[in-house]
């Protein structure tokens, strides 16, 4: 009888837990289309660089939803919508290097060096989704009751990467 019991709860628990994944909405209220990634480089010490990624976006009724946010390649980004000349556009970008830190001090001489303290890994955040990287995944927001959904986009397409100019040496 106990058993029956303990085999009871493993099988709620495990019905329950597939519940809470996320899934895939296979049609959303709007069109993506075109997604491309690009990583881009400051040409300037300390300017850092990261990576931006880029999709048309055509939504069905306007103030039906709101796109939210961008996973892609282990970053969550907040998603930006830009209206330009060419149509809407759902951005996002993240940033893989930092550059320069202005409290850490350079020196030849080592004793000006002490008071530097190391990099502190920054926490990553937990990742939903496994992925492909030419995939990404759109999170939005239905705004007539806040729920969130979820759509895979794919083959998103690698761009050159574009390295800022930096300031010119006189």
């Amino acid at each position: 009888m106990l058993h029956r019991h303990f085999a009871t709860l493993l099988l709620t628990m495990g019905l329950m837990g597939c519940s809470s994944q996320k899934s895939f909405q296979e049609d959303p209220p709007f069109q993506v289309a075109d997604p491309t990634a690009q990583m881009w480089m400051g040409g300037r010490e300390a300017s850092g660089a990261g990576m931006e990624l880029r999709l048309r976006y055509t939504p069905g009724s306007p103030g039906e939803v709101r796109p939210d946010s961008l996973y892609f390649r282990g970053q969550i980004m907040p998603a930006v919508v830009e209206d330009t000349e060419t149509g809407m556009l759902v951005t996002a970008s993240f940033r893989t290097d930092l550059g320069g830190d202005a409290d850490r001090v350079m020196h030849a001489d080592a004793r000006r060096e002490v008071g530097n303290q190391p990099p502190k890994p920054l926490p990553a955040p937990d990742f939903p989704f496994d992925l492909e990287p030419d995939q990404a995944v759109l999170s939005y927001i239905r705004l007539s009751d806040g729920k969130r959904f979820y759509v895979r986009v794919d083959g998103v397409k690698e761009k050159p990467a574009r390295v800022y100019p930096g300031k010119q040496r006189q």
